[in-house]
């Protein structure tokens, strides 16, 4: 059986020409920026911008879409020049060559390709070379090993700072209280309205007596949807029913059954199977969660000093008929 093509794979195929074919075909092409001795042609700029939007149709549609793309489109030529200064920097931390060899093993794995043989057959019907596929798997994820290891392996979270976190966030960590109800509902127009709720202080007699199965007793006499589930609601918590409901089902004694609750379209009796109450998360019980959230605000801060850094330590040319294209760094 033939083998299915990976997606990505088809379309770095579709795009090697402009990064890393021969010299000759970016003669001919539109330089838009350099970075040092590398360059971003128009057509690495349109590359991107249709790998870009081809990603958020397969996410995103209508009003969102459209926000997402004009968005992406504001910060490509960035997102460009920032991914080649730092394949630039990788060169300088790493050893490219063990770097490429690694990438290419995660491939291999990663696309179940048992020999070499079988990659340059597959090479081969995307019009690649092995040459390529290592030039361009750096480009795609050295700039994630640059900032993994100059940025997020030198965030650290002392317990103090996670503790001051959680004491001056401590309503994020509110547990709501809870409440898992049963619910009997017989519906009463006003023609009929005191016959039912004769009918109502029965049932609920008799769900309320000793050893009563209150869900056999909603399955046959409830006129509500929930009747084939035994009445089962489910778990509420406050604001999720009507003030009566919700003020039966955080006081009645678990396990026992309401008293015949009034409502415009007839009768509610309520038991209540289990409940917890408000209390707020323990700081051992989201310690790892407050340091994930620290760890991601400090993150941010470092990513954008280390990318103004390294900006600044580089001779970068944008072209003045793309310099709108450059958003500001936020």
């Amino acid at each position: 059986m033939a083998r299915v093509i990976p997606r990505w794979l088809a379309f770095v195929a579709a795009t090697i020409v402009f990064w890393g074919g021969p010299a000759h075909a970016e003669v001919l092409d539109e330089i838009v920026a350099k970075v040092n001795d590398d360059i971003v042609t128009k057509s690495d700029l349109e590359s991107a911008e249709q790998g870009m939007l081809q990603e958020l149709y397969r996410q995103y549609s209508g009003t969102e879409l459209d926000a997402r793309a004009e968005k992406g489109k504001k910060e490509l030529l960035r997102n460009l020049i920032d991914g080649r200064v730092l394949v630039q920097r990788a060169g300088h931390l790493f050893d490219l060559t063990k770097l490429q060899e690694f990438y290419l093993e995660q491939f291999k794995l990663q696309q179940d390709i048992k020999s070499d043989k079988e990659l340059e057959k597959l090479l081969a019907q995307q019009g690649m070379t092995l040459a390529d596929l290592k030039t361009r798997l750096v480009e795609e994820f050295g700039p994630q090993q640059v900032v993994r290891a100059e940025v997020a392996e030198r965030i650290a979270v002392a317990e103090k700072d996670a503790q001051a976190y959680y004491d001056a966030h401590i309503a994020q960590f509110a547990i709501p209280a809870e409440a898992t109800v049963r619910e009997i509902v017989l519906k009463a127009a006003e023609f009929d309205r005191e016959a039912k709720r004769a009918q109502a202080e029965a049932v609920r007699a008799r769900a309320a007596a000793p050893g009563a199965d209150f869900a056999a007793i909603a399955t046959e006499v409830s006129d509500a949807g929930t009747k084939k589930a035994g009445g089962l609601l489910g778990a509420v918590k406050k604001g999720d029913l009507a003030t009566a409901l919700e003020k039966a089902a955080f006081s009645v004694p678990v396990g026992e059954v309401s008293p015949v609750i009034e409502a415009d379209y007839g009768f509610h009796i309520l038991k209540v199977d289990a409940r917890t109450e408000e209390g707020v998360k323990s700081f051992d019980d989201v310690k790892a969660e407050v340091e994930t959230k620290i760890q991601s605000e400090r993150f941010s801060v470092a990513y954008k000093s280390y990318v103004q850094k390294a900006w600044s330590e580089a001779t970068i040319w944008v072209s003045p008929k793309y310099q709108d294209r450059l958003s500001p760094l936020e």
